[in-house]
């Protein structure tokens, strides 16, 4: 039965919304997850309830929720911080606070609601078969129908098909790596109480990986969420912790586990005043290396030693910077800009702060969400050359560098960049990642093929962006058949990522599915309303023009202008 949620017109039967001013089609899976909520209107659903009763009879990733709620929130035009349709609840699961209204049937809401219970896991199937019924009746051909019934089912395959079918040996480490000892730091949990902190605890778990990071006598990963599944399997030990700030104190909880016991090897408390939050960093690093008997050489300990600032001020406004930038769109973009720039006021020998402002720079040019782009990259690179000299010792740092450099398709100059970020970090995975990605760039993607296995072997949590250059380098060896699976799981990680959107499009649409390509080139539009099969040029910037023109070409096929 079709519904309002607010001021959108919810039309089941077709996959469609419409509110007087957009008509837009959802996926069946996440039209699914609507109606589903929709059915229980102010009220908190855990995320099994929801993998259970929308998704029935389907294995699916973890990440698969994730991006049809984030799907929602983008169609809806709603927002996670502020949310006025779907409210996030931390820990608990998601609710849905807009008002919802049932076609030809508001006087029997009431009845409605006394049997809802009873017949969820009922409804959920229908509406899923429902969905993908509708699919049959819009006029798709077979393949396309076929298509769209693989992607309600794919979650079955997706995380297990990524590594074992598009990139075999990913998840197996290579003899030389699995003799060494590995630790997984799992996200410190944000007990302050405020949801708009959870960047601080984010930043202390991120830096503890990056301090542990530069022992060559142990492995480090780090994961999304403290539900990947299998950590025990992943790494020989296991972190993990919480963090709580009040005003100007600190306290931060930390256990350090051995998976194959689950024995508890150390744990610690720490009530500091907030600028100690250094200090607890650094003891916290010392304590596992002794817990861990690790020897470190005497460039390590320097390498420990090493603090890119002293200010907890710009400290604070670096990682609040951070939170914002990894949300890849125009206006976490600016706002990220502006934490960076104030970092930078705060200490002027802040070398990571200068590359994350390069970042925000590079992305302006390459989508275009700026008036003044054409000043972009050479602000880019006049500040990631500031960050290499203040401290040629910081990865990142040499990483802005290549990424700046690449966009000027100065390929050879970016490998040189990144070559000294390994130099100065062997494992550092988004380092061989990017180096995957201007191998590619370079009319080498074979060895692209080589460098991003590698970045997934050092980092099996490896994020969107690896799969989106894994599917690159299929797209541009012309294996389509091999990248399309490849793209999809991308986007299901993060539904946010323009460039695997992008190619998927061109990938469909160089496959001649082509009802497939249009549909999926609506879903672009939904993510950058002004993009055009053009803006590949700044996207993708290849060496190959041949392939460039051919990724436009496909773009254009799929009805971009």
């Amino acid at each position: 039965m079709n519904f309002f949620i607010a001021d959108w017109y919810v039309d089941v039967d077709t996959n469609r919304i419409h509110n007087g001013e957009q008509d837009i089609k959802l996926e069946g899976k996440v039209m699914a997850l609507l109606v589903y909520l929709a059915n229980h209107p102010g009220k908190v659903i855990s995320r099994n309830q929801l993998e259970t009763d929308v998704w029935t009879d389907r294995v699916i990733s973890y990440d698969a929720l994730t991006s049809c709620i984030t799907r929602l929130r983008k169609v809806l035009g709603d927002d996670s911080r502020k949310p006025i349709y779907i409210e996030t609840v931390p820990k608990k699961g998601y609710r849905l606070i807009a008002s919802v209204c049932w076609e030809k049937d508001a006087q029997a809401n009431d009845k409605q609601m006394s049997t809802r219970q009873t017949s969820d896991k009922k409804f959920a199937r229908k509406t899923v078969a429902d969905t993908e019924k509708a699919e049959n009746n819009t006029g798709f051909s077979n393949n396309i129908r076929n298509t769209v019934l693989v992607i309600l089912l794919v979650m079955i395959a997706i995380a297990g098909y990524t590594v074992m079918s598009t990139a075999p040996n990913v998840i197996e480490p290579a003899s030389e790596l699995n003799s060494t000892p590995s630790i997984v730091v799992l996200p410190f949990d944000n007990l302050s109480g405020q949801t708009n902190q959870g960047y601080f605890s984010d930043g202390i778990t991120a830096d503890i990986s990056i301090a542990l990071s530069k022992l060559s006598a142990l492995r480090v990963f780090a994961t999304p969420s403290k539900q990947t599944e299998n950590t025990e399997q992943l790494a020989r030990y296991i972190l993990t912790g919480s963090v709580q700030r009040a005003e100007n104190k600190l306290r931060v909880n930390v256990i350090l586990v051995d998976s194959s016991t689950q024995q508890q090897l150390w744990a610690e408390s720490y009530d500091r005043e907030i600028t100690e939050v250094f200090a607890v960093q650094d003891k916290i690093t010392t304590s596992i290396i002794a817990a861990l008997s690790i020897k470190l050489t005497a460039e390590e300990k320097q390498r420990i030693a090493h603090r890119y600032t002293n200010n907890i001020n710009a400290y604070d406004q670096f990682l609040r910077g951070q939170a914002l930038y990894t949300q890849h769109t125009n206006n976490e973009n600016v706002l990220a800009r502006q934490h960076f720039q104030l970092a930078i006021e705060m200490d002027p020998n802040f070398s990571r702060a200068y590359g994350a402002l390069a970042l925000t720079h590079v992305d302006d040019y390459r989508y275009q969400w700026s008036f003044s782009n054409n000043n972009s990259l050479p602000t880019a690179i006049t500040l990631a050359n500031k960050a290499v000299a203040i401290d040629n010792q910081l990865p990142q740092a040499h990483w802005a560098l290549a990424y700046a450099q690449t966009h000027l398709h100065n390929y050879q100059q970016a490998i040189t960049s990144l070559e000294q970020a390994l130099e100065v970090r062997p494992n550092y995975a988004d380092g061989y990642a990017f180096l995957a990605l201007i191998h590619i760039y370079n009319d080498n993607p074979a060895q692209g093929v080589k460098m991003i296995r590698h970045a997934m072997q050092l980092n099996p949590n490896y994020p969107a962006q690896y799969l989106s250059v894994l599917g690159q380098a299929h797209y541009s060896l012309q294996e389509y058949e091999d990248a399309l699976p490849v793209f999809r799981s991308a986007i299901d990680k993060n539904f946010s990522l323009l460039t695997a959107h992008m190619m998927l499009t061109a990938t469909l649409s160089q496959l001649d599915k082509i009802d497939e390509a249009n549909w999926q080139a609506e879903q672009i539009h939904t993510i950058a309303p002004d993009f055009r099969a053009d803006d590949a040029n700044r996207i993708f910037p290849a060496k190959d023009k041949q392939i460039l023109q051919k990724i436009i070409k496909n773009l254009r096929a799929a009805g971009m202008h």
